[in-house]
């Protein structure tokens, strides 16, 4: 197998890791006050802001990392699927994104 799809393959299973990861962050920080725990939770609130934050920077390094290696892949069919993953990774970044 091509060097290149390996690594598209790679990125593709990182993406899919970080973003479940990053979503059950940002359930949590919504969650925040609903469960009668107020200081417990007061207390969590900055360090899951930070983690899906530092989630968010991994997704957009993912998505660089893709557009980087779509370009590279062997056949045009290959390239226009990697594209085709970019924009959906895109999209799903810019909905997360606006939470924060």
């Amino acid at each position: 197998m091509d060097e290149v799809v390996v690594a598209v393959e790679s990125v593709r299973k990182e993406w899919d890791q970080t973003f479940v990861q990053t979503q059950e962050h940002v359930r949590a920080i919504e969650s925040c006050g609903k469960s009668g725990r107020g200081t417990e939770e007061a207390n969590s609130l900055p360090r899951l802001n930070g983690a899906a934050q530092d989630g968010m920077a991994v997704l957009r390094s993912l998505q660089v990392k893709l557009d980087l290696l779509a370009h590279q892949l062997p056949t045009e069919e290959e390239v226009q699927s990697a594209n085709a993953m970019w924009k959906s990774w895109k999209e799903q970044y810019q909905r997360y994104n606006t939470i924060f």
